[in-house]
This record gives C-alpha cells, structure tokens and sequence, in this order.
C-alpha cells in the first residue's frame, strides 16, 4: 500500500512543482498566473487535508482534533478566496499551514506509526513548503 501512496502523492506534488518553476521556464509573464494556481492548488489540498481528519478512526477524534480540522479546510477555503487581491498572502499562508498540517497529523494519526509513511510525509511536506519558499523569489 506505501507503494500506490508514495505514486499518488508524487502525482500530487507536481502541479507544485509545475506552478512554481513555470515563470522561471517561460518568464515573468506567466508568474502571476502560475503563482495564483499554486496558491489555489494548495487550498485545495489543505481544504481536503483537513476534511481526511473526518475518516480517522474514532479513538483519535475528540473535539479537539475535529476542529483543527475544519480549520485547515477552512484555511484552504479563504486562500482560494483571497489569491486575486493578495496573491503574496495566500502563498504566505500555504506555507505556514503546510507545515502546521503536518505537525498536527503528526502528533494525532497513528498513520505515523508507519515509518515509511511518516518519511513520505515529511519528504511531501517539505518539498512543498520549498516550492511556497521558492515562490517568493518573484517578489523580490
């Protein structure tokens, strides 16, 4: 099973990728554009991250852990609003939440049992968080 997760998260990155190294392959011209689809694609990622807390098994749910999670979709949801006016914010935002995301999982999934799962998560989230840090680099 860590196989088809590790083909279907690498799947996932590359529109990161993608969105993040096309104003540098076809110029300033598309940066806008291609950062405001990195910004929206991440809020969809975070919006569904937070709503998979919903499938956890029940001993890892209280409260707690089930508002964090409405809040990270939540997050995802105003990213998605706000890219047209605040581009810059909405990447700032996908790179803080990223990382929370995966700390937060960390620390109440028992998916992190799984080292394998744990490395593949980890190698995701920073790989991500990299491709947000690289995007800044068109507003210098």
């Amino acid at each position: 099973m860590i196989r088809t997760k590790i083909i279907l998260g690498s799947l996932g990155f590359i529109p990161f990728g993608l969105f993040t190294t096309l104003p540098w392959i076809l110029g300033e011209h598309i940066a806008e554009f291609s950062l405001s689809l990195l910004a929206i694609y991440g809020g969809v990622i975070l919006s569904f991250l937070g709503g998979m807390i919903w499938g956890w098994p029940n001993e890892f749910l209280n409260k707690k852990v089930l508002f964090l999670g409405v809040l990270f979709s939540l997050v995802g949801f105003v990213i998605i609003f706000l890219v047209q006016r605040h581009l810059l914010l909405t990447l700032i935002l996908n790179f803080i939440f990223f990382p929370l995301f995966y700390l937060f999982e960390k620390n109440n999934s028992d998916m992190f049992l799984d080292l394998d799962y744990q490395k593949l998560r980890l190698s995701l989230t920073t790989a991500v968080s990299g491709c947000y840090l690289l995007s800044f680099l068109n507003f210098l």
